[in-house]
């Protein structure tokens, strides 16, 4: 069943009333039109409400200029209304503010019906553009915060990439854990999608303040479970066990029990860096069967390798403020 938004109702149906009782109260004409720009004026985030709010004045004021000159000098006619739409369509697509065409040109065609310009209509028609546009930001002054859900859902993502994990450095032995796998990594693919979005939103809503943290975090988990993914689909190759599976099992677990989002992965890669050496040291294959599964595991060590280098590139891009903030 869909979720059903009781505040976006809420903040709906009180700021198009206020709207009108205010536009009423100042002696408006056409006083039916601020509802109108109320409700396109409360959108999902605060920062699209503030964008599009410039942007419908700028396309206002643009609209005001087009339709005082084409009006006036084409008489009113059906071929000015024309002439200003296509002149306008085409300021409002060059300006990009294409956001305020529909609102200005219903605010513009009172104008033209009434065949005639002045200073005082133009700002009847102005005023109820801004009570609208300051009705729609004032009720997008409360959006419900989400940054707790967010971490919540961090942490359980962390905690299923460590189960993966320690589930496959089983699995290199003998592969009893794959269903296992398959299962956890569609989980964990859906719970990343629903802190992307969450994520989105959280930053969206933060007018003052840098929050693409969360959006750049959760975007960096998903490219570390389509390397899972990878390996997990490397696993049914390997045939039998050797030295080198146990190294790749044992790294495998260190890594399972540092997937906490403050760690850099520097500790890591040193120690994949040595577990190569050994993998180097080893004596040569003398059967088929150990080459093929030697190489599986040597991609199995550059898959965890670029895993690691995906925190560490998340890390390294980190600014100050952002690690101060959110590394708490």
């Amino acid at each position: 069943m869909k979720q059903i938004d009781f505040a976006n109702i809420f903040k709906v149906s009180l700021g198009c009333s206020v709207a009108f009782a205010l536009a009423e109260a100042f002696g408006l004409q056409s006083t039916t039109s601020v509802v109108t720009i109320t409700l396109l004026s409360i959108l999902k985030t605060r920062k699209e409400t503030f964008l599009v709010a410039w942007k419908r004045v700028l396309a206002f004021l643009t609209a005001a200029f087009i339709g005082t000159v084409v009006f006036h000098l084409m008489n009113y006619s059906i071929l000015s209304l024309t002439i200003y739409l296509m002149l306008y369509h085409l300021m409002c697509q060059i300006g990009n503010f294409m956001e305020g065409f529909s609102m200005s040109t219903v605010l513009m065609l009172h104008i033209w019906k009434g065949k005639s310009v002045s200073l005082p209509l133009l700002m009847n028609e102005f005023s109820l553009m801004l009570i609208g546009i300051s009705m729609g930001i004032i009720m997008n002054l409360y959006m419900p915060n989400r940054i707790g859900r967010i971490r919540h859902m961090q942490r359980r993502i962390e905690s299923e990439m460590s189960q993966i994990l320690f589930e496959m450095s089983t699995a290199v032995f003998h592969d009893t854990e794959n269903d296992s796998i398959r299962q956890r990594l569609d989980y964990l693919e859906t719970l990343i999608g629903e802190t992307l979005f969450h994520s989105h939103y959280t930053e969206k809503n933060f007018i003052f303040r840098d929050m693409s943290y969360y959006v750049s975090y959760t975007k960096m988990r998903m490219d570390q479970v389509q390397i899972l993914k990878r390996i997990h689909q490397n696993l049914p190759r390997l045939q039998e066990t050797y030295m080198q599976t146990t190294l790749v099992a044992k790294f495998m677990k260190i890594t399972a029990i540092s997937m906490d989002e403050c760690n850099n992965a520097s500790d890591l890669l040193h120690y994949l860096n040595e577990l190569r050496k050994q993998f180097r040291k080893a004596p040569l294959p003398t059967s088929r069967q150990e080459f093929e599964s030697r190489a599986v595991l040597y991609e199995i060590v550059n898959e965890l390798q670029e895993l690691l280098l995906l925190k560490q590139a998340f890390s390294e891009h980190l600014t100050t403020y952002q690690i101060e903030t959110f590394w708490q």
